[in-house]
């Protein structure tokens, strides 16, 4: 027994630091995955940011750390979402009032559901500047949601102007939350289903249809321009070289023709009478092909008489 009790004294020291290791491991060790931070607090304060993944240690007991994942991207969903695993419509979230804005020309309401994504871009700032991000987030982008649109008439947020939108509403959102220091950055906006109201969907159509035949007609008609033009143009430049051609060779010509005169009236100059019988020949010969009949008339009688033939026949 007095063995037993001395081996009992010995053992339970070793015990109680074996437990105390294991509960100041415990506590004091933690890890960081891939694509996580851990914001760690000592008495509620922030004291430092880990962003690199592996094993870490805080003093056991007065640290805290809080892990946030910074690499998944979240999304939230408006209009409709999933409640108890069942999408329902949210109506007060999907309408909204359109058109109001300065360069707006139709008025009206339009549910649309849409969705935004994010990641946390500051760890701390997610965590503590803002006690409720999620709602905080909620009703700062149906606020941005809502002004965007009233500055938009009904036609360009149903048909063709859904970027220019969701590029907007994203910057602004983006805005309000850098305002805020929510730690969010918004990555996107994505416009889903927006569609008029029961009540005047079959008169939209009608006007969405025109819309879609005035565009079609519009294509249709830069289609035939830009066909048209670049044969006019051609045409056009065709004409341009083909004058600009008669041109050159009507003043060639016309150079050739004065050459030609200065030369023969130098010649004249030094034998006239050589040049006058030339002249005459030449002029002889450019005439005689074109005469088929010569005519002798009789002054005495004033009769006509052919004298020579020059027909097809009599060459």
């Amino acid at each position: 027994m007095d063995k037993l009790k001395k081996h009992k004294r010995r053992i339970i020291p070793i015990v109680v630091v074996l437990l105390a290791i294991i509960i100041v491991a415990a506590n004091g060790f933690y890890s960081i995955n891939s694509g996580e931070q851990a914001v760690i607090t000592r008495f509620g304060r922030h004291i430092r940011t880990e962003t690199l993944a592996g094993l870490k240690f805080k003093i056991p007991f007065v640290d805290t750390h809080h892990p946030v994942n910074v690499a998944l991207v979240r999304r939230m969903e408006f209009g409709s979402r999933l409640v108890n695993g069942v999408y329902q419509d949210i109506p007060e979230e999907a309408l909204m009032l359109t058109g109001e804005g300065a360069e707006a020309q139709v008025n009206g309401l339009v549910n649309a559901d849409w969705v935004i994504q994010y990641r946390i871009s500051n760890s701390y700032n997610f965590l503590f500047k803002v006690d409720d991000v999620d709602a905080t987030l909620r009703s700062v982008t149906q606020a941005a949601y809502r002004r965007v649109a009233a500055a938009y008439p009904l036609n360009a947020i149903l048909t063709d102007q859904k970027d220019i939108i969701q590029h907007e509403i994203r910057r602004e959102l983006q805005d309000i939350c850098n305002l805020y220091e929510m730690g969010i950055e918004i990555t996107a906006v994505l416009l889903q289903d927006a569609s008029p109201p029961n009540e005047v969907r079959d008169a939209f159509l009608d006007v969405t249809m025109s819309l879609e035949d005035s565009i079609a007609r519009r294509n249709e008609a830069e289609r035939y321009r830009n066909e048209q033009l670049p044969q006019a143009r051609g045409r056009a430049v065709a004409v341009v070289n083909e004058a600009e051609a008669y041109k050159v060779r009507r003043i060639n010509e016309a150079h050739g023709a004065v050459a030609r005169y200065n030369a023969i009236e130098s010649e004249y100059q030094n034998q006239p009478d050589i040049m006058r019988t030339r002249l005459y020949l030449e002029m002889i010969r450019e005439v005689m092909p074109r005469i088929e009949k010569i005519y002798f008339l009789d002054s005495s009688s004033g009769n006509l008489l052919e004298i020579l033939h020059l027909g097809q026949s009599g060459q």
